[in-house]
């Protein structure tokens, strides 16, 4: 995939820097040119100096090329911006760092967001889980990169449509852990059927992950 950051804080270094390991292309926009330049020297990606809200910026990045972009800049209003901006100029998908938790919905989409990312809501909860439920799942091994949890639509072209949960092949090292229908969570067993609209949660490990995406999507 082809995916541009704009950002270049811990997040869109860390977040450029698994990418690059998934071998994904990788644009990242900053407008500090010590931040440009220090990412540059570290990561074999392409950095530009130049402000994401710029309609320019984004042209010269490949906006229109772009599978996906990434507003990851410390401003909830700047990345909102750029996500607008970005959709407008033919990014596929745009996922946005919004340190609110509590603007609308219907808001954020019609800014072209697809995909709200609330690092330290997230964060919070990783925590929490580690704390009070151990016993659940210890989710350090995906902090470290080693596993993740996919979620995936199944949508009209899914190849899982109808289908039910022991009949799809996935490889090992990956699992179907939860079903969401119509924003209710279920945790399925082999004869749970996956229906249109349903989004499926896989864990797997990082390095049959793609292949899953494949097989499910």
């Amino acid at each position: 995939m082809y995916i541009i950051i704009v950002g270049g804080g811990d997040l869109g270094y860390y977040l450029s820097e698994i990418l690059l390991d998934e071998e994904h292309d990788v644009v990242l926009i900053d407008k500090d040119e010590k931040v440009c330049e220090r990412i540059a020297n570290e990561l074999d990606i392409v950095v530009t100096k130049g402000d994401g809200t710029e309609t320019k910026t984004l042209e010269k990045a490949g906006i229109k090329e772009a599978d996906a972009l990434v507003a990851l800049t410390g401003q909830d209003e700047t990345n909102m911006v750029i996500s607008l901006l970005a959709k407008e100029l033919g990014a596929k998908n745009v996922a946005t760092r919004i340190g609110k938790i509590d603007y609308d919905e219907n808001v954020l989409k019609k800014l072209g967001i697809d995909i709200v990312i609330h690092p330290e809501a997230a964060a919070a909860g990783y925590i929490a889980e580690l704390i009070t439920k151990p016993e659940v799942l210890d989710l350090a091994f995906i902090s470290r990169g080693q596993a993740e949890i996919m979620e995936i639509l199944v949508t009209e072209n899914s190849k899982v449509l109808g289908k039910k949960i022991k009949d799809i092949e996935h490889p090992s090292g990956s699992a179907i852990v939860a079903v969401y229908e119509n924003d209710t969570l279920i945790i399925p067993d082999g004869d749970t059927s996956l229906k249109l609209g349903s989004k499926i949660l896989i864990l797997a490990k990082r390095e049959v992950a793609e292949k899953v995406r494949k097989i499910v999507s």
